[in-house]
């Protein structure tokens, strides 16, 4: 679940100008170290040969006489960040676990400067991960469940990337997933792409299985919709008094609404009563 989202917001000035590969770290499975905040780079691959050790930030590896030699790193505590410029410039990695060999994430016998960053965890132990800056670059927030509104993690509207690192997801410009939303089965650097940089305020996990194909709602048109599915017509929207899935009633949950009017064909809901399940919706 999530934790403090403080803790994992970071808007340093310094991190906005960070580039972050979207590569796989050299290792998984398992948590990251949890001890005292420390690395210690090698000059081999799999944490041989020549060692130097970091507890804190360290802008110019020229001057402790490291400067593009580490070819694996030990993490024992806290979140990094390595770059292959000095002063955190050029590309940068977050890392918050060892990697035994830097060239799977294309930073072998390239690193010149090493910060640790105040998050929990990095972005590749989440689920999902959102940028504030494209390339997978600036501040970031990392979930591994849905998140009906951003504006509770001060990110709303704020996201130019996205990673996604295990499953698929529904990323939306509005609250309660409603408005325009794609479907996103792997990482995108450029939101822009799909029309939603700047614009997510809303993301969840879809389930093809569950869920079936995505299919992209169509907006409301004044034309009146023919075939309601058990719901009463209006001139723009459709009212379900008692909307009900394999003929069974709908928690209402966070977003349940708009679901389900999607799952009709619709494009939003609307409205719906307040209550334990879903009644009274209106669909446009």
């Amino acid at each position: 679940m999530f934790t403090s989202a403080l803790s994992r917001l970071l808007l340093a000035a310094g991190l906005a100008a960070a580039a972050i590969s979207p590569m796989a770290f050299a290792q998984r499975g398992g948590g990251a170290p949890s001890g005292p905040p420390g690395i210690t780079l090698y000059s081999d691959t799999n944490l041989r040969g020549e060692a130097v050790e970091l507890t804190g930030d360290q802008p110019n590896f020229n001057t402790i006489r490291f400067n593009d030699k580490a070819r694996s790193i030990d993490v024992r505590g806290g979140v990094w960040m390595v770059c292959a410029d000095g002063n955190y410039k050029g590309r940068c990695e977050y890392i918050d676990r060892s990697v035994r060999n830097l060239g799977e994430i294309g930073l072998s016998g390239a690193i010149s400067s090493a910060k640790r960053v105040p998050y929990d965890k990095g972005p590749r132990s989440y689920d999902i991960a959102l940028f504030a800056d494209g390339n997978y670059g600036g501040a970031f927030v990392g979930f591994d469940e849905g998140v009906a509104d951003l504006s509770q993690y001060r990110f709303n509207d704020t996201a130019s990337s996205i990673m996604i690192n295990r499953g698929d997801w529904l990323v939306c410009e509005h609250a309660d997933y409603r408005g325009q939303c794609e479907l996103l089965e792997a990482s995108t650097g450029n939101l822009s792409s799909i029309g939603l940089n700047d614009k997510i305020t809303s993301f969840r996990r879809y389930d093809v299985r569950r869920e079936g194909p995505w299919r992209r709602p169509i907006p409301p048109v004044t034309g009146p919709v023919q075939d309601t599915r058990g719901g009463f017509q209006g001139e723009q929207t459709v009212f379900f008094p008692t909307p009900t899935t394999n003929g069974r009633r709908i928690n209402d949950g966070s977003g349940a609404a708009t679901r389900f009017c999607q799952s009709m064909g619709f494009y939003e809901a609307v409205y719906k009563a307040p209550g334990p399940v879903l009644s009274d919706v209106v669909c446009r």
